[in-house]
């Protein structure tokens, strides 16, 4: 995935949100980290409380595998005192307060680009108050953090790093404030602010293996003859922190697949559903391909995969809904489903 997709996608999830934070109390405790995961239906939302607990189940199951922190990390301008830390399956999370320690108004600058786990980087993240940050001299500021990993790291010890550049900007503070509170962008260099020093955050943290369930009865595919192709769903994984799935549209020859494309004026594609009607993606990307495939029975198949980087509940069962867009929207009635029951 390009940085462009990973700039994309940082921004659907959640964020990284600017602001000239007010010094906080010291009895401020910091957030739990379950509830980086927090949703709360809009009003008139279907499904809204059937959504709320399903949330609320979810949060409790975040609470449980989240690992309490005492590690401190302080330079010559700030001071980190780290909350809580998840890391599993690839996905990790962490919450911290930042605290300026110096007289001057400081700017922290970092992005996606400057996180990393065990030296493998982020393929998408987000959070809030974790970058591009304005901070009152003296003043600190809860943050927190969470991110999927670009390729695997093998459960154990790992380090999750964030580096940042310190600029001292006292000239323009409240200038600054009013820009990125607003959601601009402020580029410290181009306005030649002072840097006052390069930090790197460091947190030891442990990598753990959760609980992967599968739709698919011993690895087998799953199989369901449809309109003019079959079906067959190869993976359909559930984890405490995310979901897989791939899936294969088979038709009998290459012309016909090439007339049922996911590309062009009129396409199909894939939405995922639980099964109780809880809204369950927050974030997800899917695979599209660019042409269809031989398979070794001489069949033509579209294979398509999508992933699920951030959830807000964990439903038993999961609808695939395969749809079709006709060039002016959706037609509601060409919808296929089939559901995808999780052991």
């Amino acid at each position: 995935m390009n940085k462009t997709i990973k700039s994309l996608l940082s921004l659907m999830l959640l964020l990284a949100m600017a602001l000239c934070a007010l010094p906080a109390r010291a009895e401020e405790a910091l957030m739990p980290l379950a509830d980086q995961f927090l949703y709360e239906p809009d009003e008139g939302e279907e499904n809204a409380e059937v959504t709320r607990a399903a949330n609320a189940a979810y949060r409790e199951k975040i609470a449980s595998l989240a690992r309490d922190s005492d590690v401190v990390c302080e330079s010559e301008t700030l001071r980190f005192e780290i909350g809580q830390t998840l890391a599993m399956d690839d996905f990790t999370a962490l919450t911290w307060r930042v605290t300026n320690l110096t007289d001057k108004t400081v700017f922290i600058f970092t992005s996606e680009f400057f996180a990393t786990f065990s030296g493998i980087e982020y393929d998408v993240c987000g959070g809030l108050h974790w970058n591009n940050l304005v901070l009152a001299p003296g003043a600190s500021v809860n943050a927190r953090f969470h991110g999927v990993l670009w390729s695997h790291f093998e459960p154990g010890q790992g380090e999750f790093a964030l580096e940042m550049k310190i600029y001292d900007v006292s000239q323009d503070a409240e200038e600054i404030a009013a820009l990125v509170e607003g959601g601009g962008e402020f580029f410290p260099e181009e306005s030649e602010c002072p840097l006052l020093e390069e930090a790197r955050l460091a947190v030891p943290v442990t990598m753990e293996a959760g609980e992967v369930r599968s739709a698919l009865a011993d690895g087998q595919p799953l199989e369901w003859e449809m309109d003019g192709y079959v079906l067959r769903v190869t993976q359909a994984d559930m984890s405490d922190v995310g979901a897989q799935f791939a899936l294969e549209r088979i038709y009998e020859s290459k012309d016909a697949a090439l007339a049922d494309s996911p590309l062009g004026d009129s396409f199909w594609s894939y939405e995922l559903l639980s099964a109780d009607g809880a809204k369950w993606v927050s974030t997800a990307f899917g695979n599209i391909p660019d042409d269809p495939v031989e398979l070794e029975d001489g069949r033509w198949a579209w294979q398509y995969s999508t992933r699920v980087y951030y959830m807000l509940c964990q439903p038993e069962a999961v609808v695939l809904r395969a749809k079709r867009y006709e060039g002016n929207g959706y037609d509601e009635s060409a919808n296929e489903d089939v559901v995808l029951k999780f052991a």
